[in-house]
C-alpha cells in the first residue's frame, strides 16, 4: 500500500476523532473533496525526499501527518460553525433550524462549534477536546454531551420498566444504554464501562442483585450464567453467559421467558440403591 493510500485511509478516522460519530458523515465527503489535494502534495513532498528508494523520510512524514490532522481540525471546526447536532436522534442540521427535522426534537441554541468555545477563557478548541486545552474548564460540547447522554439512558430505563418489569432494574453504572428486541421474545441490554473490568464487575454484581431477588440456578446443568424465576407458571430468564462476545468494555445480557433444559423443576435422580452386598 502506497503512502498515499496509507493516508487518505484515515481521513474518516481522522474526521471520527474531531468530531465523533454524531456529525462526521455530515462532513466527511466534503472534507475529503477539500483535504486530497493536501495529502496528495505531501504525499510528493515525501516521495520526492533524498532517502533510497523503499524507504521513508520520518520527519517528512511526520511533517505530513501533522499538517493533515491539523488540517482536518481546522476543516471540521470551520464546518461546524453553521452545524446543530439533535440530542435525541444526533442528526446533523444546519444553524438556522429549531427544531430537529427528522425528530421534531428542540435542538441546542448552541452550534457544534460555538460548544467546544471555552466560556472561562473563550478559547476556541477542536471538537475532539473534552477540556479546554488552554485552562483545562469542561467545555459546554461535554457537559452537553453528558446531559444528552443521561437522557438517553434513561429513556432505555423506562423501556425497561415497560417490557421487562420482572426483572431488576439495572442500577449498575455504564452508560450508552440499549435495549433491542429480538425473535421468539428475546431481549438484549448493553451497556458500556470504561474498562473490562469495570464491566465484568457490573455483570457480577448483578447476578447477586438477581439472586436477592429470588433467581436462581436451576435445571439439569445449572450455571450461575443463567438465573432463571418462576412467577405464576412463567420462568423468566436471565442469560450472562455471552457478555462480552463483541466489545470487551461493553456488557450484554439477554432476557427471555424459556425454561432452563430438564425444566425449572429439574431435581437429579438419586442413585440407585444395590441390593445383594452391592453386586447389583
Amino acid at each position: 500500500m502506497g503512502l498515499f493510500d496509507k493516508i487518505t485511509r484515515g481521513i474518516s478516522r481522522g474526521i471520527g476523532n474531531a468530531i465523533g460519530n454524531a456529525t462526521q458523515k455530515a462532513v466527511e465527503k466534503k472534507a475529503t473533496e477539500v483535504l486530497t489535494p493536501k495529502i496528495n502534495q505531501a504525499a510528493d513532498t515525501i516521495a520526492g525526499g533524498s532517502k533510497p528508494s523503499g524507504t521513508t523520510n520520518s520527519s517528512s512524514l511526520d511533517g505530513a501527518l501533522g499538517n493533515f490532522t491539523n488540517a482536518v481540525n481546522g476543516y471540521v471546526t470551520q464546518a461546524a460553525q453553521n452545524m446543530k447536532v439533535c440530542p435525541n436522534c444526533n442528526k446533523p442540521t444546519s444553524s438556522d433550524k429549531k427544531f430537529c427535522p427528522e425528530c421534531g426534537t428542540a435542538l441546542p441554541d448552541k452550534t457544534v462549534a460555538q460548544a467546544a468555545v471555552c466560556p472561562s477563557c473563550g478559547k476556541q478548541n477542536s471538537l475532539s477536546e473534552k477540556y479546554c486545552s488552554e485552562c483545562g474548564t469542561k467545555l459546554p460540547i461535554t457537559v452537553e454531551a453528558e446531559e444528552n447522554q443521561r437522557n438517553l439512558d434513561e429513556q432505555v430505563m423506562n423501556e425497561w420498566q415497560e417490557k421487562l418489569s420482572n426483572y431488576p432494574r439495572w442500577r449498575l453504572g455504564g452508560t450508552d444504554y440499549n435495549l433491542e428486541y429480538y425473535d421468539e421474545g428475546y431481549y438484549i441490554f448493553t451497556a458500556k464501562y470504561l474498562s473490562h473490568e469495570e464491566a465484568y464487575s457490573a455483570v457480577i454484581s448483578y447476578r447477586g442483585f438477581l439472586k436477592q431477588n429470588g433467581f436462581k440456578e436451576a435445571g439439569q446443568y445449572p450455571s450461575v450464567e443463567h438465573l432463571y424465576k418462576k412467577e405464576n407458571g412463567v420462568c423468566y430468564h436471565v442469560d450472562t453467559e455471552h457478555c462480552f462476545e463483541g466489545d470487551a468494555d461493553r456488557l450484554t445480557i439477554g432476557f427471555d421467558k424459556s425454561e432452563p433444559r430438564g425444566g425449572f423443576d429439574y431435581e437429579k435422580p438419586a442413585p440407585k440403591k444395590k441390593g445383594f452386598f452391592g453386586l447389583f
